[in-house]
């Protein structure tokens, strides 16, 4: 890794009277850093949503369901590890707790867990089978904590409970407790970000290496004027503190607008806030599903007070629901082929829900579509049948990626490819925005043995890193 990338400037503030142009220019120099330049390298990652949902044939719970509902009858975790390992994916997030508040691991906190449920007597723990399964096959390892909690919500629970913000020790020991912490914190808390912090503690510490945290602003009461006020900062601060390579979601990396899996065809990785980043997405100049999140409109607007190297993470679900439903079929490998191509391949990186079944298995069908899926990648994108851009000699060619070195940033606007066939140049394709990686298949293959990338607008001298060419 380069230095260039460790001393990144991820962001900047965007002073009074600025010009408009010198703002465009400033964007081209904003780039990531060490975390995310690793991020964005992984391309691949697998979302895994089981729980109280998965038998209950619920999205989502209600917080009343009881603890015996959860008995997967084969639990496999390695299973799960070795197909997603098999299909290319790098990383895999398990939510550990959703918003039905049951929790995956035998918590200190609550009942609400698996300690209370018939699977292997109480004895089990998912999260600690799914961090073995995940490190035995090479895959790293993120966590999502619902901020969400419906059974804390029920009478008597500490959820929108409107309790004092006191004086508070995360993590707070508890009876017949002999933890020697790592870290001790002191902080201003309600009950329930006193009660989330403390799961969170031991998520961070109980389970090794944990490289990406995702967030959001669930708050499922709202309508109904039962508000749990999220202390993100606290949040932010215990990971920072306990995890500190991890990535946050959505606050070192941005949610692309949609839970398609699709990127913008100019999909930009600086974006413009009007403060700083909350994962409620409040702090966006335009709305995350807008067309538009990062043109050089959109950096001067008037509203636009900070510039930010947050790249996009595009979500999808792999079945029709984020959970395992009966007779619910796979998508497509037609469907996971454009996925691909409009996430990866548009400058974000994938995340990928695979819901094991009741038996705490991933589905015989969905198996099958991530082998596919992964054998697809392997044969269209493994092999560069260029050198630099000269070949050897003619070569068919159908499709083409393009990459800047973004340890430089992102500077790209426009460009256009051309191949030079029957001794003239032919433009073969247009776009826009570059970045990490732009994926373009043509209409139709080529046969050339010269190919030239002109960079027709820029927001600072560009940087490109890789062309590739792919039969």
């Amino acid at each position: 890794m380069r230095a260039l990338a460790i001393l990144a400037l991820i962001s900047l503030l965007v002073a009074p009277g600025t010009s408009p142009q010198a703002i465009v220019r400033e964007a081209g120099t904003l780039a990531p850093d060490e975390r995310q330049l690793e991020w964005q390298h992984e391309e691949l990652t697998a979302f895994v949503h089981f729980g109280p949902n998965t038998f209950t044939n619920r999205e989502w719970g209600t917080g009343k369901e009881r603890p015996d509902v959860f008995n997967p009858s084969a639990l496999d975790t390695d299973q799960w590890a070795s197909t997603l390992k098999a299909a290319g994916f790098k990383k895999v997030i398990l939510v550990a707790k959703h918003h039905d508040g049951f929790v995956l691991w035998p918590t200190r906190y609550t009942k609400h867990s698996v300690a209370s449920s018939r699977w292997r007597g109480g004895r089990g723990d998912l999260v600690g089978d799914f961090v073995r399964s995940a490190h035995k096959y090479g895959l790293l390892v993120g966590f999502y904590l619902s901020p969400a909690d419906l059974y804390q919500a029920q009478p008597g629970g500490v959820y929108a409970n409107r309790s004092a913000i006191v004086p508070r020790t995360i993590p707070t020991l508890v009876k017949g407790d002999t933890r020697k912490p790592l870290h001790t914190f002191h902080l201003r808390l309600d009950a329930y970000n006193t009660y989330y912090l403390n799961e969170l503690y031991e998520l961070l510490t109980q389970y090794g290496p944990v490289e990406e945290i995702w967030f959001d602003g669930a708050n499922p009461l709202k309508d109904s004027g039962r508000v749990e006020p999220y202390d993100f900062t606290s949040w932010y601060k215990v990971v920072h503190t306990l995890q500190p390579h991890a990535i946050v979601f959505p606050i070192d990396i941005n949610w692309v607008g949609n839970e398609e899996g699709r990127a913008r065809t100019s999909q930009w990785s600086v974006i413009p806030l009007t403060g700083a980043p909350m994962p409620d997405q409040s702090t966006h100049v335009l709305d995350p599903g807008s067309a538009d999140l990062g043109s050089n409109a959109s950096l001067t607007n008037a509203k636009t007070k900070v510039l930010r190297w947050m790249p996009s993470e595009c979500d999808v679900p792999m079945e029709a629901g984020w959970f395992w439903h009966p007779h619910a079929p796979p998508k497509s490998l037609r469907e996971l082929q454009a996925i691909y191509l409009e996430s990866v391949g548009r400058n974000c990186q994938l995340l990928l829900d695979v819901p094991p079944d009741r038996s705490g298995r991933f589905d015989d069908a969905d198996v099958n579509r991530l082998r596919q899926f992964g054998a697809w990648i392997r044969t269209s994108f493994s092999h560069d049948a260029s050198t630099g851009t000269s070949l050897a000699h003619p070569v068919k060619i159908r499709a083409l990626a393009l990459q800047e070195d973004i340890q430089y940033g992102q500077r790209v606007e426009r460009f256009a490819v051309d191949a030079q066939m029957d001794a003239q140049w032919k433009t073969i394709a247009t776009g826009t925005t570059i970045g990490y990686k732009r994926l373009i298949v043509l209409p139709a293959p080529i046969v050339t043995s010269r190919i030239r990338v002109r960079i027709l607008e820029s927001r600072d001298a560009p940087h490109l890193l890789h062309t590739a060419l792919y039969r």
